[in-house]
């Protein structure tokens, strides 16, 4: 058996750079609606070329959340298949599933439980009190998500491993299209009906991440089925090609101060590019020849990776305190500086990623502290 600190570390940067893609999503996402609804002090980023930089800011949330979906189902869907031919029984595969689900909903019930004392007994936190629950239910809704998606992971693998192979990427795909024309006309339906049916649209979005789960099996079997060589050059055209069109995409939208439509190609149950570039990132880094690099960086970036979880609940968790923040911030740039937008841009990157690395550092603490008090 290898051992566990053997990991593929081009996946584990595409989870840090998926990371960053939410942060720098989230300290945006305010801007964003504010330069589409026509916000006079944010008219600076409402000119091309701003515009699109923000749109593609704007995809960036889709894409970091169907990454981290695509990853999940690349390692496990294809660990379940092999435990099935392998004679598993459903007791053994639950149990490996109840295991992965504790790594999921234990730091989860942590940092709850530490956000409600801190609420609490130190500072309020807006809307964190046992009175209220969408802080720890929709408001986790990615966490609760991934977690269904991960328990049904035995029930994947078992289809993969007795369907033939074309019936199985086939099915996938089919499902996957359906989807997707399904998350089409729900939003059709929903602009033309003043958002009656966004409740169907939000249960979609859940829908989309399992497909985006399915599909990150399906990339293991090409990486599986070609060689290196192959299968490298497959990844590089793949993730350039989607790049590409992506950038031109948002380009053209910003030129022509289409706005209403960047917003309708970021929503995530209907971001289609978002998804092709979530699929292209994960076979590009996927298909990287390992090289022996510096042993402590790729340390660092294992251990980082593995507090991505914990860095998604603590920016939720605690999104009434800096988003605020950052959202006056990015406002008062707009109105004093003499290149506003670019400087806005910058500036929102920067805190972003600062931001994030801040609370990847405090859950890998967190992480390193749990190890220890176990052996002990």
């Amino acid at each position: 058996m290898q051992p566990k600190a053997a990991r593929n570390i081009s996946i584990e940067a595409l989870r840090l750079v998926a990371v960053v893609g939410i942060a720098v999503f989230h300290t945006f996402q305010w801007t964003f609606q504010a330069v589409c609804v026509g916000a006079v002090e944010y008219a600076p980023l409402a000119m091309f070329p701003y515009s699109g930089v923000l749109g593609f800011i704007n995809l960036l949330g889709c894409w970091a959340n169907e990454v981290f979906f695509m990853i999940s189902g690349y390692f496990l869907i294809a660990s379940a298949a092999r435990a099935w031919d392998g004679g598993a029984t459903w007791k053994s595969q639950m149990q490996r599933t109840a295991q992965r689900l504790g790594k999921v909903i234990m730091p989860t019930a942590f940092y709850c439980l530490v956000a409600l004392a801190w609420s609490t007994v130190v500072s309020p936190i807006p809307d964190v009190t046992l009175n209220t629950h969408y802080w720890y239910t929709l408001g986790l809704e990615f966490i609760w998500v991934y977690a269904a998606t991960v328990f049904m992971a035995p029930w994947f693998g078992l289809a993969k491993s007795r369907l033939p192979q074309k019936t199985h990427t086939t099915t996938v795909i089919a499902v996957g299209i359906f989807a997707f024309v399904v998350n089409g006309y729900l939003a059709a339906m929903s602009a033309t009906s003043g958002g009656e049916f966004s409740w169907l649209q939000k249960l979609m979005s859940a829908v989309t991440y399992a497909i985006a789960f399915l599909i990150g099996g399906l990339l293991r079997d090409v990486t599986d089925a070609m060689d290196s060589d192959r299968a490298g050059a497959l990844g590089t055209r793949s993730l350039v090609t989607v790049l590409v069109l992506t950038i031109i995409l948002e380009g053209a939208l910003s030129f022509t101060v289409d706005l209403t439509a960047m917003a309708v190609l970021s929503y995530k149950s209907t971001s289609l590019i978002s998804f092709a570039l979530a699929a292209a990132s994960l076979l590009f880094a996927a298909t990287r020849r390992s090289v022996s690099g510096n042993p402590r960086t790729a340390g660092v970036t294992v251990i980082l990776s593995t507090a991505t979880l914990g860095f998604y609940v603590m920016q939720s968790l605690t999104s009434s305190l800096w988003r605020p923040i950052f959202n006056t911030l990015l406002a008062n740039i707009l109105v004093s500086q003499n290149s506003p937008a670019a400087i806005c841009i910058v500036t929102g990157t920067v805190i972003s990623i600062v931001f994030a690395l801040v609370l990847l550092i405090i859950d890998a603490a967190r992480s390193l502290i749990a190890r220890k008090l176990k052996r002990q």
